[in-house]
């Protein structure tokens, strides 16, 4: 909103010459992320006692040496809050037409309303197992996943122009992409299904998906704004390609920078979150907020071809997916004994005797680390 009063009523030379403030960018990522952290700081407590009120608490699972079960007087649902803190983030500080914000926005939306589903059955069920059947639970990811990829990958839909990037996959430290045509498709729809479970399974201690979502907030905030400044993209030589008379020449993805924008929303929107999420919590995300998280980000770095940067920098939640399928798929079903005590990876350490919040803050180190790895990058190409 404050961008369209820049575009449609800024005169260099009356008295609104200061909406020229409203045309930058880190600017208006920084008053995003202040947006979203007291949107969540302001409504957190009311929506707390709401959920008590009307007895949503957290359905925490009960194992005979992992004992959680205080954390089922605990509301649950927070992610609600956090998703309106970064939409009503993104729509007054980002352009509400960028397709880059729009398609990200769809998807936090979209894995909310599948993670809002969950979360009412198991309420209703009161059981942390009871909630939506795997198989269908997969079928709406993978629906979603390929709504994104539809939007990425269609010309008419796509915020890239060029034809050559939809279609490319991109290694961090290589300039020249691997162009995969269609089948990136479906690359980019098992993507978003790996990122939506990705954060969905990290989300299982206070404070252990909502920091390590911050940090990868920012992350690809910082890939984002480098994207679409033509300068910057050309210099670090994002998207290069031959011209027919032999000389290097770069695609720019105009308008990525606004989703610098939004992921400073999602970073402010989980630091506030922290604030009663960090332990002992007063509040969980519940599968509400860890899916829209987990899409928000897996959508933002497709649409900007970063989707290794995601695995890099993202590291703590490849660590607790890679760890689940191993048990399920390798362990369990192939080999017929378990490889860990407990899956995902947080819940074995708990089982090493590591206390609660040692596991948290290691988990944010990790990040932490990654997330500098990951935008080592920038240069190192």
């Amino acid at each position: 909103m404050f961008y369209l009063f820049w575009k449609f009523f800024y005169e260099p030379d009356s008295w609104l010459r200061f909406l020229r403030l409203f045309k930058n960018q880190p600017f208006r990522a920084l008053c995003a992320a202040v947006t979203a952290f007291f949107i969540v700081h302001v409504l957190m407590p009311w929506f707390i006692r709401k959920m008590k009120k009307f007895g949503v608490r957290e359905q925490a699972r009960h194992y005979s040496e992992l004992d959680s079960g205080f954390k089922s007087a605990v509301p649950t649902m927070g992610g609600i809050v956090i998703l309106l803190s970064i939409v009503i983030s993104s729509l007054l500080w980002c352009d509400p037409l960028n397709k880059f914000v729009l398609i990200t926005l769809f998807a936090g939306i979209g894995g909310a309303a599948l993670g809002m589903a969950d979360d009412v059955a198991k309420i209703k069920r009161r059981s942390s197992d009871s909630g939506l059947s795997r198989g269908p639970k997969y079928l709406a990811q993978f629906a979603l996943g390929a709504a994104v990829a539809l939007f990425i990958m269609l010309e008419a839909t796509s915020p890239i122009e060029s034809a050559e990037v939809r279609h490319s996959f991109y290694f961090p430290f290589l300039k020249i992409g691997y162009n995969l045509g269609w089948f990136n498709f479906a690359v980019i729809t098992i993507f978003i299904v790996f990122a939506t479970n990705a954060v969905n399974l990290t989300d299982g201690m206070d404070g252990l998906a909502a920091a390590p979502s911050g940090m990868l907030f920012l992350t690809l905030a910082f890939f984002a704004y480098v994207i679409g400044h033509a300068t910057h993209a050309i210099y670090l030589q994002f998207f290069p390609y031959i011209e027919p008379n032999g000389l290097m020449a770069n695609h720019s993805l105009i308008g990525a920078g606004e989703l610098a924008v939004l992921c400073c929303a999602g970073a402010g929107a989980a630091a506030g979150f922290l604030w009663d999420n960090a332990f002992p919590a007063t509040i969980m995300m519940g599968d509400t907020g860890s899916l829209a998280l987990g899409a928000m980000l897996g959508a933002a770095a497709a649409s900007i071809r970063q989707e290794f940067v995601f695995i890099i920098a993202g590291g703590a939640f490849v660590i607790e997916l890679l760890s689940s399928f191993v048990q399920d798929y390798v362990g369990l079903k192939l080999l017929g004994r378990r490889i860990f005590f407990r899956a995902p990876f947080h819940s074995t350490m708990l089982h090493w005797g590591i206390s609660e919040s040692k596991v948290t803050i290691r988990f944010w180190l990790i990040s932490a680390a990654l997330s500098v790895i990951a935008l080592s990058f920038l240069k190192l190409r």
